[in-house]
């Protein structure tokens, strides 16, 4: 039958993505509003044919007719990772639960179904890729990111406030249980704590706390068992007290069991864990290099290879250097970068080698230490990008040349970073030789090209809270500045990989970040970068 096929066509989408990138996030909220009006055209159509219409169609168009008129700006919306959830939750949760009452097993076929199929048909094409499960946990995921790392006020965040920035609609409790739900699955217990707690206390807060309330006893079990998991049964049994008087077998039955696993030494606090990168997760929020480290970075005018211009240079770390130079790229550029790089984005994939049971070697695998979309842009295509690449010569002495074969740097890769996108610390230099072929995925332009000498980074936007690009073992920080690039050497001058150059980006809290990358390769700087004499040897910049 027509909608079996519609259901299935539209639901067998795998890993789509979508919570990645705001730029497709952009794309749904405008194709919701198609699926808005036809289906207030088949709820009029099917009440004016006399006929009921399911209360929970009823209730949901309502509910979007309240939530979608509050959207003034699309992007704006967007921008906020609150907004986000409540997007790719209905689509992936209510929308489905839509489609199921109007194309269940024993519904008639009418007119009105078939022309709101019809739209959904439409809107899923121009998608490309519906929202699933797999974008709903990464959501899930971003938020449980944001909330660490920026240390954010729980009780605030599930109620849509983001420092300054308040969301449409606060989370509803089930988008709040959802979260909590997965951080269960990834046996993260003491997020999945967390997240109840403010839930239940919410709760408590609203209309007096009605026990009879199936939500209330729902959350206040689970929030018990996360209590126990995490070794606090008395916790647990302190939170289901207020409920004895129901006489719920299952809270009784929950009860007896934790005063089974009880003991009196158990503590009154449950400790936060330790996080995995301390000093990362520190810089994100907050600069890190003392009054005196900081009192003696500068801003200064370098000379370039053309005598009468200079680079605006700023340098953010002296050991190894590290620096922005602003005004680098042009609003044209960069809105050309971005508009090209849209059209062919993918998730973004970090260099993993990984020895399958047959002995196969694999490289390169989506990881949730890199949440982002890619798109590679070489001057082969777009040779209009080559100015791009006479800038970053004019500006460092190193060549950005791409060619197709020994290439003096890979492609140009730009990256969009949606809810909560960042890439956790890293390297950025491979190991790889010159003249000796690396990667086997690696296209013959960089195969021999040697390892990765320098990176350069423009951004292509500001972004409005987070973001950052961090060095935690310099404990340097560079935030977001749009038109400007981040510039380091990843090799010594002797030719040693540098180590202190670890960093990360982190996770965009408010708006959307858009960066372009430029690898420069050792092919091409012979005579551009000279070595160090001695394995100690440091770098020669230009006094300040």
């Amino acid at each position: 039958m027509l909608r079996l096929l519609v259901v299935f066509g539209l639901f067998s989408v795998l890993q789509c993505d979508l919570f990645s990138a705001l730029c497709k996030l952009q794309d749904l909220l405008r194709e919701e509003e198609k699926l808005q009006l036809s289906l207030n055209r088949y709820i009029s159509s099917i009440q004016e044919s006399g006929q009921d219409v399911p209360q929970e169609i009823l209730r949901f168009s309502e509910s979007l007719k309240i939530k979608r008129k509050t959207i003034k700006d699309g992007y704006r919306y967007i921008e906020h990772p609150i907004n986000d959830f409540h997007l790719l939750y209905r689509f992936v949760v209510e929308w489905q639960s839509v489609f199921d009452n109007i194309w269940c097993k024993d519904c008639e076929d009418t007119e009105a179904a078939k022309d709101f199929n019809f739209t959904v048909q439409l809107v899923s094409k121009r998608l490309g890729l519906w929202p699933s499960t797999y974008d709903l946990d990464g959501a899930s995921s971003a938020l449980l990111r944001l909330w660490k790392v920026y240390k954010l006020d729980l009780n605030k965040f599930i109620n849509g406030i983001v420092q300054t920035y308040t969301a449409d609609q606060p989370m509803s409790d089930d988008e709040v249980l959802t979260v909590a739900k997965f951080a269960d699955s990834v046996k993260d217990d003491y997020s999945e704590m967390r997240w109840l707690e403010a839930l239940y206390k919410r709760l408590q807060t609203r209309d007096g706390f009605s026990y009879n309330q199936t939500t209330v006893i729902r959350v206040a079990r689970s929030l018990a068992a996360s209590f126990y998991k995490l070794g606090f049964p008395k916790k647990g049994i302190l939170i289901l007290e207020p409920f004895h008087s129901l006489d719920n077998r299952g809270i009784n039955r929950d009860v007896a069991f934790y005063l089974s696993s009880a003991n009196s030494n158990e503590n009154e606090t449950i400790p936060e864990p330790t996080p995995k990168d301390a000093m990362y997760e520190a810089l994100c929020r907050e600069e890190q290099k003392s009054l005196q480290e900081l009192a003696k970075l500068r801003c200064f005018l370098r000379e370039t290879v053309i005598p009468y211009y200079k680079a605006k240079e700023e340098v953010v770390n002296y050991e190894p250097r590290i620096a922005i130079f602003h005004d680098v790229i042009s609003p044209t550029s960069i809105e050309h970068l971005k508009s090209v790089a849209s059209k062919g984005f993918t998730r973004s994939t970090v260099f993993l080698e990984n020895t399958g049971p047959d002995g196969h070697v694999t490289y390169g695998k989506l990881d949730n230490v890199r949440v982002s979309q890619t798109s590679w842009l070489g001057t082969d295509e777009y040779p209009e990008l080559s100015r791009l690449e006479n800038r970053i010569k004019l500006t460092t002495g190193l060549s950005a040349e791409y060619k197709s074969v020994r290439s003096h740097s890979e492609k140009f890769q730009v990256l969009n970073y949606g809810v909560g996108g960042m890439y956790t610390v890293h390297y950025d230099y491979t190991g790889y030789m010159l003249g000796i072929p690396s990667n086997p995925l690696d296209s013959d332009d960089i195969r021999t090209s040697g390892e990765r000498m320098a990176t350069w980074m423009f951004y292509l936007n500001d972004v409005k809270a987070g973001g950052a690009t961090v060095f935690p073992e310099v404990k340097t920080r560079i935030p977001v500045a749009k038109g400007g690039a981040a510039f380091w050497y990843n090799v010594r001058p002797s030719g040693a990989t540098d180590p202190r150059t670890l960093h990360g980006g982190c996770p965009v809290l408010v708006g959307s970040k858009w960066v372009s990358n430029k690898w420069i390769r050792e092919e091409g700087q012979m005579d551009r970068r000279l070595c160090g004499l001695t394995e100690d040897a440091v770098e020669d910049f230009p006094k300040i």
